[in-house]
């Protein structure tokens, strides 16, 4: 006996239904991570490092593709340079990839180093006990360690009472260029002028200090 039309068009249907019901539970493999295909350098602010420099830290590379985990390295290894102040590293669609940009902000770099108001250290001996070298990245914390660094030796020549400051000024601030100024205020020196005893019931004032 042979099938009917609608019998044949209910089980066609029925193939076709379990066909997608496959097909829809059947996991979606993940679509491939895209290829790098260009890297931009934008910068905010002054350019005191060259992109060339930016992009020779980074393992990002055009031609591999696109790896959030290795974006998040070069992150952390840029702030580690000391020239960076800010950055951020994102993909923009481009063509059949991406592009990358870098978007960074650098710090400025010293390129002079001032001491003023030293009469009784030598400027060229503050230099030596500081750690603060021209043509590196501005570091602020260095610079309050320099300071620091004044006053303990001004302290052991006697000067309590001795004060420094600092300030950074721009000198090309195109080129992300600055100077660094420090402010001695020596004070007055310190000297022992009189040693007085009290309580001493059985020895003069006058043996006391030879003792």
């Amino acid at each position: 006996m042979r099938p009917t039309p609608i019998a044949i068009w209910i089980v066609s249907l029925c193939a076709f239904l379990t066909a997608l019901t496959v097909r829809a539970q059947a996991p979606q493999s993940a679509p491939a991570p895209p290829v790098i295909r260009s890297i931009d350098v934008e910068y905010t602010g002054p350019a005191s490092i060259s992109k060339e420099r930016i992009l020779a830290q980074m393992r990002t590379k055009v031609g591999q593709v696109y790896s959030n985990e290795i974006v998040q390295e070069d992150i952390k290894t840029l702030y580690g340079t000391g020239y960076v102040r800010n950055v951020r590293i994102f993909a923009q669609p481009q063509g059949d990839g991406v592009k990358v940009i870098v978007s960074v902000q650098t710090q400025a770099v010293l390129r002079e180093l001032e001491i003023n108001g030293a009469e009784s250290v030598k400027p060229k001996r503050l230099r030596k006990e500081m750690k603060v070298r021209l043509n590196q990245a501005v570091n602020e914390q260095a610079l309050e360690e320099a300071r620091q660094k004044i006053i303990e030796v001004y302290q052991g020549k006697g000067y309590n009472d001795i004060s420094v400051e600092y300030r950074v000024e721009p000198i090309d601030e195109k080129r992300g260029t600055a100077r660094v100024i420090f402010t001695v205020t020596e004070g007055v020196k310190g000297a022992i002028s009189q040693v007085r005893f009290e309580g001493n019931a059985h020895i003069s004032q006058k043996v006391l200090p030879n003792r």
